[in-house]
């Protein structure tokens, strides 16, 4: 893995084999993000794990074969659970699968840019009606 950081803007190259989920929350120690943004990646993914929410659990769905990175956002929350990301990956066939990404092996690589807050916190409450550890900005 190889990050750098200019001003609040982390830059993050993850390797073939490297974990996508740990290596995010590996940067955000590394870099004391507290609260911020996954603004994109781009690369690809092999056994991305991602999750379509059907209350009261999520329905999931693991591509084992590499794919595109097509689309990769989320927040992460000085909470539980820190990373809040969706995904979407482009296929061989080019038909594009996505929802909530709950792990992925980047493969051969991933780029990603993570924007940390400063000021602004985030932390994560559940919400009895979703069941979900929802969002709340302070």
């Amino acid at each position: 893995m190889q990050s750098s950081i200019e001003g609040s803007d982390i830059i993050v190259k993850l390797d073939s084999g490297e974990d996508v989920i740990s290596s995010i929350e590996t940067i955000c120690k590394q870099y004391s993000v507290k609260s911020g943004v996954v603004l994109w990646a781009v690369g690809m993914m092999r056994r991305a794990e991602l999750g379509y929410f059907v209350s009261p659990q999520y329905d999931k769905v693991i591509i084992k074969e590499r794919a595109e990175v097509v689309s990769f956002h989320g927040s992460i929350a000085d909470d539980t659970p820190k990373l809040h990301v969706h995904a979407s990956v482009a296929l061989p066939d080019h038909s594009v699968k996505g929802g909530h990404l709950f792990s992925g092996i980047a493969d051969p690589l991933l780029e990603i840019h993570i924007k940390r807050l400063d000021r602004i916190v985030m932390k994560r409450t559940e919400n009895p009606t979703s069941g979900l550890r929802e969002l709340k900005v302070e």
